[in-house]
């Protein structure tokens, strides 16, 4: 164990005030998703004992999360075990393409605008929350905008939500008609969207993360538990940032924008740790059936492409 990682590992614990739930939502997502999405209460214990968490708050943040719908309970004989939900599936899925993949398709200048007039009240605020989800955000009373979304996303999205006959999705495009009229996109895209926040947070994220990376890039074997703790605070801290950018095209974000600078960097660390990470994972985790399944193929094509040999588990 490496005594210097251990100390701003804990101190990183100690003073970022960590969620039970969101971190467990993380460990489900990064860890267990990939491998059938169910495992024993007592393996979730013993891996939220590491980042600090007890067994009365782990039993109350799962508690949550079955309120919320993310997981369900199961139990069998004495054990109980928890899964994710047919319901949340769906959106770990997105949050997995979204965190593992890199996608930026090149912007062919065109907007697309929701058009919510139509919506009833009470589907009104629901809608919005899924629309952010995909990026969008409210230009206008009633209209959400985003430049160049993925329709295929957007269409099942409302047939999904059952909103095909409330609203109206329009596409249209900026006419640039004077020389200030490109700057003005921009300080509206400053505006209704978090940019100078996402800036602020992607700038801390690297300055913390490019530590841990240079703390363990030359060692020739990492500390299982260290090396668990790093992939799973990695990807929490990143998947927290990630799900607030709405992955707006280059040319309408600075100059100095570091979402490009925070992937390199997640990816190199979460290559140097997941195989150790796995180790005490694989250690600790259990299903009803005894230990975890076989990783689903798509794992080893997170950040375009794991070293399957050194995970052989």
């Amino acid at each position: 164990m490496n005594p210097k990682l251990k100390q701003i590992i804990d101190d990183f614990i100690r003073n970022e005030a960590l969620s039970g739930t969101s971190l467990i939502m993380t460990i489900f997502g990064d860890c267990i998703f990939h491998r059938g999405g169910i495992i024993s209460l007592a393996s979730l214990i013993q891996l939220m004992d590491v980042f600090g968490f007890n067994e009365r708050s782990v039993r109350t943040a799962v508690f949550r999360l079955v309120q919320n719908g993310w997981l369900v309970s199961e139990k069998i004989g004495r054990t109980s075990y928890y899964r994710v939900t047919e319901s949340s599936r769906q959106r770990f899925i997105m949050a997995d393409q979204k965190i593992y993949s890199f996608s930026h398709q090149e912007w062919d200048q065109k907007w697309d605008l929701v058009l919510l007039s139509s919506v009833e009240l009470e589907n009104k605020v629901s809608l919005k929350k899924e629309l952010e989800w995909l990026g969008f955000a409210n230009i206008a009373t009633n209209v959400m905008a985003y430049p160049g979304c993925d329709h295929h996303k957007l269409q099942n999205l409302l047939l999904n939500l059952k909103m095909t006959e409330q609203v109206v999705v329009f596409k249209a495009e900026a006419l640039l008609l004077w020389q200030e009229s490109y700057p003005t996109v921009k300080r509206m895209v400053e505006t209704n969207w978090p940019v100078q926040e996402l800036h602020q947070r992607y700038e801390k994220f690297i300055g913390v993360f490019r530590e841990f990376f240079h703390l363990v890039e030359n060692e020739e074997e990492l500390d299982p538990v260290q090396a668990f703790q790093l992939r799973i605070l990695l990807i929490h801290q990143y998947r927290r940032i990630l799900l607030k950018d709405p992955n707006l095209p280059f040319e309408l974000l600075p100059s100095n924008w570091l979402s490009i600078n925070a992937r390199n960097l997640s990816s190199n660390l979460y290559q140097t740790v997941v195989a150790a990470g796995e180790e005490f994972f694989m250690e600790i985790a259990r299903t009803s059936e005894g230990s975890m399944p076989p990783v689903h193929p798509q794992f080893y094509k997170r950040f375009g492409g794991l070293r399957q040999q050194e995970i052989s588990y």
